[in-house]
Order: C-alpha cells, then structure tokens, then sequence
C-alpha cells in the first residue's frame, strides 16, 4: 500500500480548534486510501491514541536569531529547526510515496531527505499576503520584523509552491495565487462534522469563539468590545458576550470590567458553548483568509456575524446563505448582532437554512477531490 507522510506543526488530536481539525481531517480521509503517518513538533497537549498513527518529533524552541536571519520564514523554522534531523531519519524509515505539509512554511525548511519523495503543500494562508496584513497592527522593532518576514515570504513563497508535485488551496482566491506559480493546484476548502440541528435559545448570548493565541484574533476581539458591544448594549441591557476558545483566559482580567462579557477559557469541547449562543460573532479583520470557525458556527446551527475580511474565506457552497450576515463598520456590525437577538423566529430560519447548507461540507466531500490527487500521484510514482 502507498505511504504519505503528514508534517504538522502541532499534534492534530484531540481535535479541539481549526488547525488540528483540518489536519486531522484530511490525514483520517487520507487513511481511507493510502498509509498515513502523521509526525509533529512534540509540544502541546496530544492524544497517544489517535485514530492514524502518530509519531511526535523531539522539541525545543531553537533561539530565533537563525530562523530570523535566514531568507526563509521564521515561523516554519521555529517548528522545524529542532527536529530537522529526527524527520529526515523518519523519512528514511518509514520511505513515504508522499509528504503532506499541512503548512507552506514549514515545506519552506524540509530537510533534504524529505525532498526525495513528491511534496504536497497545502497553502493554508497565502503567506505574504496574511503578513502584510499583520504589519500595520504592529509598532517598532516588531513592525520591523514583520515587514521583514512579509518581504522574505515575497521570495520563498512562489518557490515552494513551483517546486510542488501538488499546492492544496482552501479558497479560490488562493488557487488563482497558486495557479501563477505551481504545476499542479488542487482546492479543498474547510469542511465540518455533521450536528444534529437544535434551535438557539431565545435567550441565548453572542459567542466570540476563537484561538485568542492568534493575534488577529485578538485585535479584533478588542475592537469589537471597545466599539459595537456598547451599541449592542445600548438596544439590549440585557446581552451577553461569551468569549471562550484557545488562551482565552489570559484576556480574563483586561475583560472584567466590561458590562455583559464572560471569558469561559480554553474549552475541551465547545459543543456547551454553541448550545448556549444566539448568533457568533468573527470581527478579524487582518491574518488568514479562510477560517474554519465559520462554517463550524453554521454547521451547529448558529448564525454568524462577520466581517467582510472573514467572509472572504468563505466555500463558495455557503456563500450568500442567510446565516451569514456581513458588516462592514462598527454601527452596523452592531445593528447585525441586535437584529439577530432581538428577532428570534428569523434568527432560527437564517441558522437552520446556513445548518442545512452545510450538510454539502462534510469533511469527506470537501476533501475527495484531494485525496483523489494525492492517490493518483503515490499511483504515478510507484510505477516509475
């Protein structure tokens, strides 16, 4: 049976947030046809018993000065770096058909010996483009860095896309990027795990969910707190906002004082979470383009308030259904929000049409067409 090899930055079970949720996800398709592999920077709390194999890599942050200095992304060399020779010993053990990047930055610093085999690079993000977008929130020495880091992925980018056997885009911005560079461009947008459908509660409350390590995400948290949650407040004394997901809680104490929010923290499961919101809310308005938690939100029968840098992302099959609703300034983010408390039997017809919408992106069907171009490309190789 062929072999891929599945390189993650961190382990994808338990599948808690978006990044594990799609790597998991797509090496749990993957092992329908081919033997999967799956290996990782050793950090982070993970599951012995996941249901592909796993093999954790020995980590330690490595000191930033190299990853910095090098024409390639610090980030990717953050992750690979410590364990650049422990995955080259991997790749001659276990003699993968194909390796699958479940990041470009990380194919950005691959060892040699995992260049041997075919490389499928799954652009989660055009790079350059999401750092330009972190540039401006950022002042001093770290402007500098970033601005640094969008330059170098200018470079780096486009040459691990064209040296690709497969680039894996999740939205169709990204596949038109991917196209101008690479070979071989397949699209697999984010899928979702099928819920039963249960109306929100009348009386439920707005739910930011998040990984609030993201600093966007973050950002636009804040923004959102500072200037339509007042106005949301004005129409409705009564709302409330729930802020919970990843590092949630170390905005705890900055969100005290503000009338109407919780901060739940890091949540081994959200299904509690959704069962208690009215509507979602996803303010970002810089970082990636694709994110997972929208078509989560809808896929539990939540409506979803977003912005239009967030809507972008979305899959074409859900684009323009009711339950999302997009606004474009603080006021009328605002009046989004109210409208969808205040009106309840709309707000239920808009999450359960977006609920239904969804039953198109489960994970098998949003990932069939890769999984096709991967077993097609492992068949290419073996009879070489």
């Amino acid at each position: 049976m062929k072999r891929v090899l599945v390189v993650s930055v961190e382990p994808p079970w338990p599948a808690q947030h978006g990044g594990r949720i799609r790597t998991a996800r797509v090496a749990e398709a993957l092992s329908n046809h081919v033997d999967v592999l799956v290996t990782f920077p050793d950090h982070g709390k993970r599951q012995p018993d996941g249901p592909v194999p796993t093999r954790p890599l020995p980590w330690s942050p490595p000191s930033a000065v190299r990853t910095r200095a090098s024409g390639r992304p610090h980030l990717g060399g953050h992750y690979l770096v410590p364990v650049a020779d422990s995955l080259g010993a991997l790749c001659d053990e276990f003699r993968p058909d194909a390796v699958y990047w479940s990041h470009s930055y990380l194919a950005a610093w691959a060892p040699p010996s995992s260049r041997q085999q075919p490389q499928v690079v799954e652009f989660a993000n055009i790079e350059s483009r999401r750092l330009r977008t972190l540039v401006t929130a950022a002042r001093g020495w770290q402007r500098m860095a970033r601005r640094a880091e969008a330059t170098k992925a200018a470079f780096w980018e486009p040459r691990v896309a064209a040296r690709a056997a497969l680039c894996v885009a999740l939205s169709q911005p990204d596949v038109d990027v991917l196209r101008g560079w690479a070979r071989d461009v397949v699209l697999a947008p984010n899928g979702v795990d099928g819920w039963p459908y249960t109306p929100s509660p009348p009386d439920g409350y707005v739910l930011a969910l998040a990984s609030y390590d993201y600093e966007p995400n973050v950002l636009a948290l804040r923004a959102f707190v500072r200037d339509s949650w007042p106005l949301v407040r004005a129409e409705r004394p009564a709302a409330q906002l729930v802020v919970a997901g990843r590092r949630s809680e170390a905005l705890r104490h900055e969100l005290a004082a503000v009338p109407g929010v919780t901060v739940l923290g890091t949540l081994d499961d959200v299904a509690d979470a959704y069962a208690g919101a009215a509507l979602t809310v996803a303010p970002a308005t810089t970082g990636g383009g694709s994110q997972l938690k929208l078509t989560e939100s809808m896929s539990r029968g939540r409506s979803v308030v977003m912005s239009p840098f967030a809507a972008q992302g979305l899959p074409h099959v859900v684009r323009g259904v009711d339950a999302c609703l997009v606004a474009d300034e603080p006021g009328s983010f605002a009046d989004a929000v109210v409208d969808g408390l205040r009106d309840v039997s709309a707000r239920q017809a808009r999450e359960r049409a977006g609920w239904q919408r969804c039953a198109a992106l489960g994970w098998p069907e949003a990932v069939r067409e890769l999984v096709a171009s991967i077993s097609a490309l492992t068949d290419r190789e073996a009879a070489r």
